[in-house]
């Protein structure tokens, strides 16, 4: 071994595109490039204020110090209620643990319940972090190819599950595609798992932002269901928090509780004031959150209706989150590569950034973020549409 190789875990570990992209699409804006950022899975909106009161108040009042791993026993209760009040979901503060965003709680999930041998069903497309979480833990993700559509493909389930799985995870409302899993399709997910030892990590973060149908907690579907999960959701998208990392989760106690070690041996808690400001936050509702919601259906419609606008592009109405995953194989074949090679394309011709959709499961498609002002969205648009048109 060499002094500065890296551990063998991480030979299979990839740095995440969404992350990587956005910083480029950052280093060229300063550099003085136009550059319209359609990357980033943030809206544009500002945090509550409230929120932000709460929060300096707390630092004021000295709310520096330690607090306990899980979260200060307010904020457990507060995000128990806040599971009981929006989706009729029962917790005890001892069934909830806070984190550093919903991605740090999936990673302490994994490594807490998954371990060298056990496989992982993913199914896509799904968020780029997912596999390499399993793959750090020493786990196998499995991919469960929904045949180019949003879906959840249960024969494929069927088949693939046996005594090495160990988890399911879900993401509905999706990244990339802001498709939402049908209550049937869970239902049938919920029934094929009884019996089994399988847990089901379910990222609910995007639950806020619902534009056609309703959307539906996977603990909600049954008993059985309620047992096996651990649901996911948190601050960043329905608040404008992206950058004050608080996310929580919710299950069986055992699980909770792994987790909760974890975190006391890593970063011991998320920021201690940060916790005030999060308890205020949990006190809106969904009428508070609905002009932000409207913008958003605006928003979608509109880029929607740009992108239909396009000769050879296929798209799926997203149905909530705030990105679309248009189809562009037609344009990609032309280049000759894949959505790596076009978001090439698209960023050095057009100025505009965007995610390729190999990274997230589906190498015919990009994702594209709609979560901008409506100005810049046209503008995106317009030179999306002029630099395929060269094509």
């Amino acid at each position: 071994m060499k002094l500065f190789d890296l551990s063998q875990r991480m030979e299979n570990v990839q740095s995440s595109p969404t992350v990587r992209l956005n910083a480029l699409a950052q280093e060229l804006i300063k550099a003085g490039k136009d550059v319209v950022n359609l990357t980033a899975g943030e809206t544009d909106f500002d945090t509550p204020e409230a929120v932000v009161e709460a929060t300096v108040t707390a630092m004021k009042a000295g709310k520096t110090r330690y607090t306990a791993p899980h979260g200060t026993p307010e904020l457990r209760a507060a995000v128990a209620a806040w599971f009981a009040r929006e989706f009729q979901l029962t917790y005890k503060p001892s069934q909830v643990t806070v984190t550093a965003g919903v991605k740090q709680g999936l990673f302490h999930l994994i490594l807490a319940t998954v371990s060298p041998g056990n496989e992982v069903l993913i199914p896509a497309p799904y968020w780029v972090s997912y596999p390499e979480m399993v793959r750090i833990a020493g786990g196998t993700p499995v991919v469960v190819d929904g045949g180019g559509e949003f879906h959840l493909d249960l024969k494929k389930i069927r088949k693939l599950l046996n005594s090495k799985t160990r988890m399911v995870i879900l993401n509905s409302p999706n990244n990339p595609s802001g498709g939402m899993y049908a209550r049937e399709e869970l239902e049938g997910l919920a029934k094929l798992l009884e019996g089994t030892d399988v847990l089901v990590a379910s990222d609910e973060i995007y639950s806020s932002l619902v534009y056609d149908g309703s959307f539906v907690p996977f603990a909600s579907l049954s008993a059985d269901a309620y047992q096996r999960t651990i649901t996911f959701n948190g601050l960043s998208k329905s608040h404008a928090m992206t950058g004050w990392r608080v996310g929580f989760a919710a299950g069986a106690a055992p699980v909770i509780e792994g987790m909760g070690i974890l975190q006391a041996q890593s970063a011991t808690h998320i920021t201690s004031f940060v916790q005030s400001g999060a308890i205020e936050a949990l006190k809106e509702s969904r009428a508070d959150f609905a002009p932000r919601l409207q913008d958003m259906r605006e928003r979608r419609d509109l880029s929607v209706s740009m992108l239909r606008e396009i000769p050879h592009l296929e798209l799926e109405v997203p149905k909530g989150a705030f990105y679309v995953f248009p189809q562009l194989k037609f344009y990609m074949d032309k280049l000759g590569g894949g959505s790596e090679a076009l978001a090439e394309y698209l960023l050095t011709d057009a100025e505009v950034a965007v995610v390729p959709g190999k990274h997230f499961g589906d190498d015919s498609r990009i994702r594209i973020s709609f979560s901008k002002d409506r100005k810049s969205l046209e503008k995106g648009f317009r030179r999306i549409q002029a630099a395929l048109a060269k094509l």
